[in-house]
């Protein structure tokens, strides 16, 4: 009796509750959704993600570690980077890149989400300034992308139905010329959007580059992120050069672009966020966990030769690590410890390395003003205003010894002891007694030179130094001799696809075969067909 009077009222109250919590499927939806797991993020949120991402793994993760060992900079002595450095295994395999090229991909799925939010029909159509920077930092990512890599999966690559499901399963490989057109067409997208506002909200304290920079104001902001697309049009207008039917004009745009970019460091395409406590440099990240890259005997040599003032102030000496001392400057650069480039003995601190492998606080450099400089010296001696040019290389050597003085002096806040002074004053001496000479025998190559000395350092800007000597290869130029005796016949043209889509797309396992084309494909812009 007692169980059936309370069925009863279970029964009663369930009636009366009917008209009250009968909802319609939306509601049931509401009720069940994940609150910490939303499906759709407000566009700022993402835009930080995007940025970091964009710096920590597109820019300055395990694709610029790679670069960093075959352009010389580094040597790598252990694990991964040692197989890199004597080109057994790692540089055509597909395991290799695979984080990097999974996690750029994932970058683009979350940039194409903010711009299809922003974009006519999605829930924040009329924020132009953060959809220009979101179609900036797309063709950025694509353009890293595809310098590496060569033809990748784009038109269909990161396209996904309102449930979540791929749009397709495989995507198809697209040409890199068609994706270069794409990248320079975003581009030019977004510079008229950052002529707009943006009418729902603005990316304020989550835009991570240029937040900081403007002081928060808008109209600063909007400006910088212009800037840094024009510096983008003139990075990747230079990168096409051997493709070019009028080279001149090429050269000109670049000129034209650079005008209208950068008038100094403060303006640059940086992450600028590592604070030395929860967020760290990751080449220091990678240093302070694996230990494995060594001072380079070829970039040493180098620096001998033109007696370079960055030579005594840039390698630390490995004599105390092992008792847990720290490590010290070596005072002079010619008597460094040095790891023979492609002949290394495998070991993590075998040899002494490079002080701004510890730079735990240095930014990360998307596009930085030293190399804006360089392309402006390269672009107006090319067209044979040499005088002009000559101007533009000593400024890109002082900003460029200035980024490097950053990092320096962030490794001496770490601990290492030692000294630093890359000043305006020495950088003139440097170029009126080793440069100016050089430059004066032959111009362009002493330009390539000093920008390949440039990109030494914590930023991630061996990528850049990558996809110059590539392009310089490609007219012909063979300014910048490296020392790794297996380039004769294994340096790498282009980097691997990664293993997820090796494995599940049929049209990367296709391209990919053995692997082996890495050493004997360049990719398109490099004379290559894909």
């Amino acid at each position: 009796m007692k169980r059936n009077k309370l069925i009863e009222r279970i029964a009663a109250f369930a009636l009366i509750a009917l008209p009250l919590t009968s909802c319609s499927e939306d509601k049931m939806d509401e009720i069940n959704a994940d609150k910490n797991n939303p499906q759709s993020v407000t566009a700022k949120f993402t835009m930080a993600d995007v940025m970091t991402r964009t710096a920590v793994q597109t820019v300055n993760g395990d694709l610029s570690l790679y670069a960093t060992v075959y352009m010389e900079h580094e040597v790598g002595i252990e694990n991964q980077l040692y197989n890199a450095e004597i080109r057994t295994g790692e540089p055509n395999v597909a395991s290799t890149y695979n984080n990097s090229w999974n996690s750029i991909y994932q970058n683009i799925r979350n940039v194409k989400a903010v711009i299809k939010k922003c974009s006519e029909g999605g829930d924040e159509f009329g924020n132009n300034v953060t959809l220009g920077i979101a179609k900036l930092l797309y063709a950025y990512n694509i353009a890293v992308l595809t310098d590496i890599f060569g033809d990748v999966p784009f038109n269909e690559a990161c396209e996904y139905e309102a449930n979540g499901i791929p749009t397709f399963m495989q995507p198809s490989i697209d040409k890199q010329e068609a994706i270069y057109t794409s990248i320079l067409d975003l581009i030019e997208e977004s510079m008229i959007l950052l002529d707009g506002t943006d009418a729902i909200s603005t990316l304020g304290q989550h835009d991570l580059i240029y937040g900081p920079a403007s002081g928060g104001r808008v109209d600063a902001e909007k400006a910088l992120w212009k800037k840094a697309a024009y510096a983008m049009k003139a990075r990747y207008t230079m990168r096409l050069l051997a493709r070019s039917s009028d080279q001149n004009a090429s050269l000109n745009t670049v000129l034209d672009c650079i005008s209208n970019s950068f008038t100094s460091a403060a303006e640059e395409l940086k992450f600028d966020v590592y604070d030395g406590s929860n967020q760290f440099n990751p080449f220091f990240d990678f240093m302070y966990s694996r230990t494995g890259l060594g001072a380079s005997k070829s970039l040493i040599s180098k620096f001998i030769d033109r007696q370079d003032p960055r030579l005594n102030q840039s390698f630390a000496t490995d004599w105390y690590y092992a008792w847990g001392e720290p490590l010290e400057q070596v005072t002079d650069g010619a008597e460094t410890f040095a790891a023979p480039n492609g002949t290394p003995v495998q070991g993590t601190m075998n040899y002494d390395c490079s002080m701004v492998s510890w730079s735990i606080t240095a930014p990360t450099q998307l596009l930085s003003y030293h190399e804006l400089l360089f392309l402006k010296a390269e672009a107006l001696c090319r067209l044979n205003r040499i005088s002009e040019a000559e101007t533009a290389l000593r400024q890109g050597i002082t900003a460029g010894f200035a980024n490097l003085s950053v990092a320096l002096r962030s490794t001496l806040s770490y601990g290492i002891e030692g000294t630093v002074n890359l000043s305006e004053e020495v950088a003139n001496t440097y170029y009126t007694t080793s440069v100016q000479p050089l430059f004066n025998r032959n111009p362009l190559q002493e330009i390539m030179i000093q920008k390949y000395l440039s990109f030494f350092g914590a930023s991630g800007e061996a990528l850049e130094a990558y996809s110059d000597y590539r392009r310089l290869k490609a007219l012909g130029e063979d300014f910048i001799v490296l020392e790794n005796p297996h380039n004769a016949t294994k340096f790498p043209q282009r980097y691997t696809y990664g293993s997820s889509d090796v494995l599940s797309n049929q049209n990367i396992k296709e391209a990919f075969g053995d692997g082996q084309y890495v050493y004997s494909e360049p990719v398109w812009w490099a004379g290559g067909s894909r």
